[in-house]
C-alpha cells in the first residue's frame, strides 16, 4: 500500500551541524546533512539603533538617599556592593530621588556615589534599583526555522553582578522583598490579577515589565517564579496587579495566610522581559530560546562552534543560558557552550549569557 509523502523534498529536517572538514569518512565534514543555515540581517528601520534594558538587581526597604551632590545612596542591609562604579542605575519606587543615575563610586556595600545629586529621604517603602544597559535592535532572520534572534548576546553588557553581562537563570537568594509576608494577597484567576487587598498605597513598588515571585499560595502554580507584570491599576483601597502567566493557568485563591511578594533580580528572565518591555526590534514577544533552538545556531566546525560571524558578529565562544531545566534535577538548567559545542547543564544560580528569540 502506497501512502504517498507526508512532507514535501527537504522539509521537516534538521539544519546542518556547520562541520564541513572532514576527520573521519562518513563524519559530518564528510556528508553534511540537513539543511544549510541561511539567515536574513535586519539593520534598518525599526532594526536600527539601540535600547535601553533596564534589568532588575536589587530591591530593599532599607535604602535611603542624602542631600549631596554628588549624590549618596546607602543601605542599612549592605545590599549594594553589586553596584559598580561606571555603572548606569535606574531608580524606582521612592518618594522623591527616582531617576538614572551614572555611579561614580561603587563597589561598597553599605554607600554608593552618584554623578548626579540626590534629595534627602529615609528608608521606608521598597526602593528598586535596575543596572542599565544598550542593546542592539538588530535582529536576524533564520530562514529555515522561522525564528527571530536578537543578534548579540547580554555577553560584555554592564549588567549581572559583575557588570560583564552574566546573569543567573534564576536565584532565590536575590529575590528581593517588595510585599512583606501578611494576609492580604488574594488571586483572581479569571483576569490573571494578583490583589493586594488594602494595598493601593504600594502603587510605587512595581512597575509594568518587573518579574515577580509569590509565595504562601495554597496552589503551587500560584507561587510559581517569574511571573511578568502587566499592568499595576489602584481599585479603590486595592492594587491590582495583572500578570502574564504564560501557558500556566493562575488559581483562585482567597486573601489570607502568610504570602508575599519578591522582586526576582538578576536573571535572564528579567533581562528579557526588560527587552520586552521597551519593545527591543519593535516586539514585545521575546523570550530565552529553548536547547534545540540555542544548538542551532553552532557552527560546528574547527576552531570553535560559534554561529555564522556575519549574521552573529561579536557571538561570544562561551557559555548561553537556554529556557529548558534538567528533568531530574530541577535546580539545574541546560546551557550550550560555543567553545566546544556540548549542551550541557549547570546549578541555576550559575551567571551565563542570555540570548533573545522569538
Amino acid at each position: 500500500m502506497t501512502t504517498g509523502l507526508m512532507f514535501g523534498y527537504r522539509r521537516g529536517r534538521l539544519l546542518e551541524t556547520g562541520q564541513t572538514t572532514c576527520y573521519h569518512v562518513a563524519d559530518d565534514g564528510d556528508y553534511e546533512a540537513g539543511l544549510d543555515k541561511v539567515y536574513t540581517v535586519y539593520t534598518v528601520d525599526q532594526y536600527s539603533g539601540t535600547v535601553n534594558l533596564d534589568v532588575p538587581h536589587y530591591a530593599a526597604a532599607t535604602i535611603a538617599f542624602a542631600a549631596t551632590t554628588p549624590g549618596t545612596i546607602t543601605d542599612a542591609a549592605n545590599g549594594l556592593a553589586t553596584f559598580l562604579t561606571g555603572d548606569t542605575i535606574v531608580v524606582k519606587g521612592s518618594a522623591l530621588n527616582d531617576g538614572v543615575y551614572a555611579v561614580s563610586t561603587g563597589g561598597v556595600a553599605g554607600t554608593i556615589r552618584t554623578t548626579e545629586p540626590t534629595v534627602l529621604e529615609a528608608a521606608g517603602a521598597p526602593v528598586k534599583i535596575y543596572k542599565r544597559t544598550t542593546h542592539s535592535n538588530n535582529a536576524v532572520w533564520d530562514r529555515r526555522t522561522g525564528k527571530m534572534w536578537s543578534r548579540y548576546t547580554s555577553d560584555a553588557e554592564k549588567v549581572g553582578p559583575a557588570s560583564d553581562g552574566l546573569l543567573n537563570w534564576y536565584d532565590a537568594a536575590t529575590c528581593f522583598t517588595l510585599h512583606g509576608a501578611a494576609a492580604d494577597l488574594q488571586m483572581i484567576a479569571a483576569s490573571n490579577t494578583l490583589r493586594i487587598v488594602g494595598g493601593a498605597g504600594e502603587i510605587d513598588a512595581y512597575d509594568v515589565g518587573d518579574i515577580i515571585v509569590c509565595s504562601g499560595f495554597a496552589n503551587a502554580v500560584n507561587n510559581l517564579p517569574g511571573y511578568y507584570v502587566v499592568s499595576v491599576t489602584a481599585a479603590g483601597a486595592d492594587l491590582d496587579i495583572v500578570l502574564d502567566p504564560a501557558n500556566n493557568t493562575l488559581i483562585s485563591e482567597a486573601a489570607g495566610g502568610a504570602r508575599d511578594i519578591k522582586l526576582e533580580c538578576r536573571s535572564i528572565f528579567g533581562y528579557c522581559a526588560a527587552a520586552n518591555a521597551v519593545g527591543l526590534g519593535g516586539y514585545s514577544d521575546w523570550r530565552i530560546p529553548y536547547d534545540m533552538e540555542l544548538a542551532s545556531l553552532r557552527n560546528m566546525e574547527a576552531p570553535n562552534a560559534l554561529p555564522s560571524a556575519a549574521a552573529f558578529p561579536g557571538w561570544p565562544a562561551s557559555y548561553v543560558w537556554s529556557s529548558t531545566t534538567r528533568p531530574n534535577d530541577t535546580s539545574y538548567a541546560v546551557y550550550v557552550n560555543f567553545s566546544y559545542g556540548n549542551v550541557a547543564n549547570s546549578t541555576k544560580v550559575t551567571f551565563y549569557r542570555s540570548s533573545l528569540v522569538r
